[in-house]
């Protein structure tokens, strides 16, 4: 169970983190040019996907002792994958970006994933220790 809230609550984070910073920041939506409801869909699938693999490469990967940390270091580099697969498919919401846009781009998306992991590990750790705190409890009082 602590794995699923995690992942659920990192989704949302980062679909809401990603929706500040394209929708109400820089204003990239008015960019988009097909309907925003099915953009938004995709995003968030894509949100989905990428809250679950840091949220499981926290748990798995065997290095570090606190989550939130190994979270952090998991989600730069897949800032930094998810951003070069964008940029050689040409996603993005300009035609022509400029060598500064493309790190700009850059620097927001390891930012963006390295808080999401960050986020993942600290959401697994707090609802491990609930969990274990619960099921102590349970033993105790029977």
């Amino acid at each position: 169970m602590p794995f699923f809230t995690a992942w659920i609550l990192t989704f949302v984070f980062l679909y809401g983190l990603s929706y500040t910073w394209h929708g109400i920041i820089l204003n990239d939506l008015s960019r988009v040019s097909y309907p925003k409801d099915t953009f938004l869909l995709l995003v968030a699938l894509v949100y989905f996907c990428i809250s679950f693999g840091l949220t499981f490469l926290v748990q798995v990967l065997p290095f570090g002792e606190k989550l939130s940390v190994k979270g952090l270091a998991v989600g730069a580099p897949m800032g930094t994958f998810i951003y070069l697969v964008a940029f050689v498919f040409g996603i993005s919401f300009y035609s022509n970006p400029t060598m500064a846009h493309v790190a700009f781009d850059l620097g927001w998306q390891i930012f963006e994933e390295a808080i999401g992991g960050f986020v993942a590990g600290g959401l697994v750790s707090l609802f491990t220790f609930i969990a274990k705190e619960r099921k102590k409890a349970a033993t105790v009082n029977n």
